[in-house]
C-alpha cells in the first residue's frame, strides 16, 4: 500500500514538473505563477504546495530531471562499451532529443540557472561540471587510442556541448530532419573537421 502511495505521489510530481515545464515555455518562467501550474494540472493551490514548497523547486525539478536523463542515457552507452566515436554521437543526440521532445525543459534549463537558490544553483553546477568531465574524458580516451586527432580536451568539450546545447535556440524552426539525422550531420563536421586533407 505504502509502494502504491508512493507511485502515485511519483507520477503526480512528474505531472506538475512536465506542466510547468511546458508553462514556462509559453509565458515564461517569471511569468508563470503557483496558481498558473495548479490549474495546469487540475490542482487546488494548497495541494500543489504539498508537493513542492516553491516555483524555484519546480525549476530545479525541471533542471535535475534533464540532467539526470543526459547522464543516465550516456551510462548506459559505456555499460554497452559502444566506440568512443558512437557514445559522442549519442552525447549530441541525447540533447538533441531534449530539446525536441522537452522544450520547456531545455529552455528553463539554459536560460533560468541562476534563479536557482544558492544551493539548489551549487549541485546543478556540480552535476554539469561532472556531465561536462565525462564528454571531456570521453574525448581524451579517443584522442590517447588514436581514434580521435590531437586536442585539448576539456576546450573540445565545452565546443561540443556548446554546438549541441545552442540547438534549442534553432532546432524549432530548422526542423527538416530527424534528430538522429541531425545530430549525426553535425558530429560528422565536429569529427571530421572542415578542412580537406
Amino acid at each position: 500500500m505504502a509502494l502504491k502511495r508512493s507511485q502515485v505521489f511519483g507520477d503526480r510530481r512528474d505531472q506538475i514538473i512536465q506542466a510547468s515545464a511546458e508553462l514556462f515555455e509559453k509565458v515564461g518562467y517569471h511569468g508563470a505563477s503557483m496558481q498558473m501550474v495548479a490549474d495546469a494540472v487540475k490542482l487546488g493551490k494548497p495541494t500543489l504546495y504539498y508537493y513542492f514548497k516553491s516555483k524555484t523547486d519546480i525549476l530545479y525539478a525541471v533542471h535535475e530531471s534533464l540532467i539526470v536523463d543526459l547522464r543516465e542515457r550516456h551510462a548506459a552507452r559505456v555499460v554497452q562499451k559502444l566506440p568512443l566515436d558512437a557514445q559522442l554521437l549519442g552525447v549530441c543526440t541525447d540533447i538533441f532529443r531534449q530539446i525536441d521532445e522537452h522544450p520547456g525543459y531545455t529552455r528553463a534549463f539554459f536560460e533560468h540557472h541562476d534563479e536557482l537558490n544558492d544551493s539548489q544553483k551549487g549541485e546543478m553546477r556540480r552535476q554539469r561540471n561532472e556531465y561536462l568531465e565525462t564528454v571531456s574524458g570521453l574525448i581524451a580516451a579517443g584522442v590517447k587510442s588514436g581514434l580521435f586527432g590531437k586536442c585539448e580536451p576539456r576546450l573540445t568539450a565545452l565546443g561540443f556541448l556548446g554546438m549541441c546545447n545552442f540547438a534549442y535556440k534553432w532546432w524549432p524552426r530548422e526542423r527538416q530532419r530527424t534528430v538522429e539525422a541531425t545530430a549525426q550531420a553535425l558530429c560528422k563536421v565536429f569529427l571530421e573537421g572542415l578542412l580537406r586533407r
